[in-house]
């Protein structure tokens, strides 16, 4: 029985000794958090979104500017009446006397500027730039997630690998034991080898990196040990949750969009001017120019803009009680977070526990699982909070 049992130790240090030997990574908490900032897919996807209202905040911008634009045509035709050219045929609309030409020419400088438009530039760039608060938020809140189940799964892999070496320990000092207590703690290793291998996996998906990557831990098994109060979770809460802010954004959007429709109602002015030189003129000869101003005023459009401003009063509405939900959401989040954390913060002390050196005075069995679960609600409750509480 004796000789089995050494052959098994010996394979298992070796096979330990050949996994370490070829590892491609190691992985400790901060690093595993760093590098699913930069590469994982969904933190990836929403930079791109805030790339997205960038572009979006330039193109708003672009409605303060004059729009200018040269146009060159050469058109053949036979017509006994006069043609102008628009839509599909031209960008600019060509006027084509009325009569029989070979090939016609025309070329047109042109600039226009809007003077006046009801507000409706101002509002439009206010909402390009509430857009992009709101897109930051949205990815604050993804970053947040990530990083809390990176934090959840490494923590969940330490936990593994601290009772996967308490076993093995348990294993080395078997000697002399019976077979049937051996066999289980052989289960019990096999068992929490696989999970750890599974988790892992989860880890290095939630990371962004290969999943045959091989990777070393490195880190222990410390308690998160803090103390909170409802009041002060609740403000954190309410200060850093980018679900919050997000909902906020969206409020002033949705106000922003009213008035923009209203603003349709509102008349507009601009200015411009041309210049034009046709049929066989060159540019410096005689050519035909304009200086106009344009005003606008909306009189009668069936009712569809008071339709459309009551269409957005009514979205206003469906998003303030919408925020009051998530509101209502996140209080209850916090309230379970924290509740969950003082339990296994009480039965941390209420078993003698200490911060102890793993390498010096390992956790038996059950304390692993009282830190375990000690740090992962306080991971929890980061998530509820919106905020990393290590620096609180």
């Amino acid at each position: 029985m004796k000789k089995p049992l050494i052959l098994f130790a010996l394979c298992f240090t070796f096979a330990g000794m050949a996994y370490s030997a070829v590892y491609e990574k190691i992985l400790t908490e901060d690093s595993s958090v760093q590098t699913a900032v930069n590469i994982n897919h969904d933190i990836l996807i929403h930079s791109q979104s805030i790339d997205l209202a960038y572009q979006r905040i330039k193109e708003s911008q672009s409605l303060y500017f004059p729009k200018i634009d040269f146009n060159l045509n050469a058109s053949r035709f036979n017509n006994m009446e006069p043609l102008v050219l628009s839509g599909p045929l031209s960008p600019v609309s060509v006027y084509l006397p009325g009569e029989n030409r070979d090939i016609y020419f025309s070329t047109r400088l042109s600039v226009w500027q809007s003077i006046y438009a009801g507000g409706r530039i101002k509002t439009t760039n206010k909402l390009a730039d509430i857009h992009m608060n709101k897109v930051k938020n949205e990815a604050n809140a993804v970053k947040n997630n990530v990083i809390n189940q990176v934090k959840t799964a490494f923590n969940t892999c330490i936990m593994y690998k601290e009772k996967l070496n308490l076993f093995s320990r348990q294993l080395e000092n078997s000697k002399g034991k019976p077979q049937i207590e051996i066999l289980e703690i052989q289960r019990r290793i096999d068992l929490v080898k696989f999970n750890y291998d599974r988790e892992v996996l989860n880890l290095l998906s939630v990371i962004g990196l290969e999943l045959d990557t091989i990777v070393i831990l490195d880190g222990k098994l410390v308690p998160k040990l803090k103390k909170f109060d409802l009041n002060q979770s609740m403000l954190l809460a309410y200060q850093f949750r980018s679900e919050m802010q997000t909902t906020q954004a969206q409020e002033t959007i949705d106000g922003l969009m009213v008035n923009l429709l209203s603003m349709q109602r509102f008349p507009t002015i601009s200015v411009g001017g041309g210049q034009e030189w046709m049929g066989d003129q060159v540019i410096g000869d005689k050519s035909s120019w304009y200086v106009s101003i344009n005003a606008n005023l909306p009189i009668f459009d069936g009712g569809g803009g008071v339709a459309r401003v009551k269409q957005g009063r009514i979205h206003v509405r469906e998003t303030t009680l919408k925020r009051s939900k998530i509101e209502e959401e996140i209080k209850l989040q916090v309230n379970k977070a924290l509740l969950e954390y003082n339990f296994w913060r009480g039965q941390f002390y209420k078993a003698g526990m200490s911060e102890k050196d793993l390498s010096k005075v390992p956790y038996t069995e059950l304390e692993i699982d009282i830190v375990y679960n000690l740090n992962r609600s306080y991971y929890a409750l980061e998530l509820a909070v919106g905020v990393q509480l290590d620096s609180y």
